[in-house]
């Protein structure tokens, strides 16, 4: 014998499969915004990093011509280009990624929680890359007898330290990724004027990752200046989670009235 349901029971029935489609669909559309946002960055980071390779192999050629190295080339390059680059590419692949968002049944939940990941994969990746290249520059000083020292205070002395080294890049390049996607969907959200007056309040995280990490041409002169000096690891990583934290919110705060087309069925 069938049973005919109708009513509350056939209401709550349909809800559910409403309910488990709209999970589905943005299940689906995050790991699809992750991958579009993280793959966009990577394809022009790959040239990136071959540009990185070709500036710090004439500037160690010269510097050792020259008879002037005196510490860590690509360091210095990598330091003071990687998170900066990020930061671009942040403000681009966010506003870039919308479209495939919406058309893979995305939610406004679903494409700041992508945005998140998105920092987090980039943030991991390019301090690998980072790390791995100094300290293989590294391992070729100390063949050649050269200092692999910086030539800046930063919380690891030289690539050797290559834990660390990663620790704070990646703290670095995934504050500075997100911090610019709020600034650049503020700019979507809120128009040119308004998105303009609310950089300095969306660069926050940035002075606190540059305050906690103090390393490269900023964060330690900056640090020295507000009476903060003498970072330790533990403290600066404390401060890190805090800016990335911080980033977050903004992102969320920024993104929360963009117009963003719901899941239908």
């Amino acid at each position: 014998m069938t049973e005919n349901l109708t009513g509350p029971t056939a209401l709550t029935g349909r809800e559910a499969q409403r309910a488990a489609v709209r999970r589905t669909a943005e299940r689906r559309s995050l790991r699809t915004a992750t991958w579009s946002m993280s793959a966009g960055t990577w394809q022009i980071g790959a040239w990136f990093w071959v540009i990185v390779l070709i500036i710090a192999g004439i500037i160690g050629y010269v510097e050792v011509r020259t008879d002037i190295l005196d510490g860590s080339v690509i360091d210095g390059v990598v330091s003071g280009s990687a998170k900066f680059f990020l930061f671009v590419m942040g403000i681009i692949a966010p506003i870039a990624s919308i479209a495939v968002h919406v058309a893979a049944g995305g939610t406004r939940r679903s494409f700041i929680r992508s945005t998140w990941c998105t920092a987090v994969i980039l943030g991991l990746t390019f301090a690998l890359v980072a790390a791995v290249l100094g300290y293989v520059e590294w391992l070729v000083f100390r063949a050649q007898g050269w200092s692999p020292e910086l030539d800046r205070a930063q919380l690891y002395v030289d690539g050797g330290q290559v834990g660390t080294a990663f620790l704070v890049q990646a703290f670095f390049c995934s504050v500075y990724w997100l911090s610019g996607a709020a600034i650049g969907m503020g700019y979507y959200g809120f128009g040119v004027w308004r998105g303009t007056f609310a950089i300095p309040l969306l660069l926050i995280p940035v002075v606190l990752v540059e305050l906690a990490f103090q390393s490269g041409y900023f964060g330690r002169p900056f640090a020295q200046a507000v009476g903060l000096a003498d970072a330790q690891v533990l403290t600066a990583v404390v401060g890190g989670l805090a800016a990335l934290a911080a980033a977050a919110f903004a992102f969320h705060l920024v993104t929360r009235s963009v117009a963003i087309a719901p899941v239908t069925t």
